[in-house]
């Protein structure tokens, strides 16, 4: 309950009446970013779906996105896999991942009509990052990297963050209670 309510007031305070994408990976603190979508959008009877990436990089990717899909569609949580269908990158793979992941969500987003995408970062992921980015030498701009709230490259969609400081541990408890799952 603690943590929805942080997650609500946050949200809301991002989003007031609009609809959402949530980006969901199937890791446990993007599946609990679900189930805290559904119930907010419940309350404030808000459309919002849930947008799954396979980024086609391993065999199973294909099998993961659909176990994923199928278990937000028991819960009643509308998804959509995303496939990247493009050329399959072989070197800096989690930096152009993260770029198809993007690219990905952001032209379903526009398709859609919908310039919300609230993505399951979380505090773990913020202490993360501090850490890359000091190692990497970012001056003190470039250490506070990830916001609540932020904007794609263009300016065209609103990247939300109301998880982002949520420990992890909150996020796990919640996909193992709700759907008893997690990649």
């Amino acid at each position: 309950k603690k943590v929805y309510l942080t997650f609500k007031k946050k949200l809301y305070s991002q989003i007031k009446n609009e609809k959402f994408c949530i980006g969901v990976s199937g890791g446990p603190d993007s599946l609990a970013l679900a189930f805290l979508g559904k119930v907010f959008s419940i309350e404030f009877n808000i459309k919002f779906i849930a947008l799954i990436v396979d980024h086609n990089l391993r065999k199973k990717s294909g099998t993961e996105a659909r176990q994923v899909k199928k278990i937000l569609t028991k819960h009643n949580i509308k998804a959509k896999i995303l496939t990247w269908r493009g050329k399959i990158p072989n070197s800096n793979i989690q930096f152009n991942a993260r770029n198809i992941r993007y690219f990905l969500l952001k032209k379903e987003c526009n398709k859609l009509n919908i310039k919300n995408l609230v993505l399951a970062h979380h505090e773990g992921d913020l202490i993360e990052n501090f850490f890359i980015r000091l190692f990497r030498g970012s001056g003190l701009k470039g250490l506070s990297s990830l916001n609540i709230k932020s904007h794609s490259d263009d300016n065209i969609l609103n990247l939300i963050r109301p998880l982002i400081y949520t420990n992890k541990n909150e996020l796990i408890y919640i996909s193992k209670k709700i759907f008893k799952f997690y990649l």
